[in-house]
């Protein structure tokens, strides 16, 4: 009888990652189609996670479109800052108001067209594909 171990290979196959950007259409849209926009994205897509855009996160860890650093609000979005699962950043912004509206300001660089940043966004959602 020969003893011989049997040897299986795994193949790594790379994840692919699709990413949503705030685009003009999205800041063309009305704010509760904005929303739907947003939710039907995140429901659609695995692993959806929010992130910043380096280039637009200010000093402190926070996007220039907060004036106020020491506001619920602030720490609302210093959550998005650190990078975490939509779902989980949905659950832990819920107890200080926070939600989707946050995400679609970050997507847009600001709550209010009449922001200085509007339409530059600070954060982008990215999921596997």
């Amino acid at each position: 009888m020969s003893n011989t171990a049997s040897k299986t290979t795994k193949t790594v196959v790379p994840s692919k990652t699709t990413t949503f950007e705030g685009t003009e259409a999205l800041m063309e849209a009305m704010p509760t189609d904005q929303g739907k926009i947003v939710r039907l994205w995140c429901a659609t897509n695995k692993g959806v996670r929010v992130g910043p855009i380096a280039a637009q996160v200010g000093e402190g860890n926070l996007p220039v479109y907060l004036s106020r650093h020491n506001t619920q609000r602030a720490d609302i979005v210093r959550m998005m800052v650190k990078g975490m699962s939509v779902e989980v950043f949905l659950k832990q912004a819920a107890p200080l108001g926070g939600g989707y509206t946050d995400l679609i300001a970050g997507l847009l660089g600001g709550y209010s067209p009449s922001s200085k940043t509007w339409g530059t966004p600070a954060f982008t959602l990215t999921a596997v594909a």
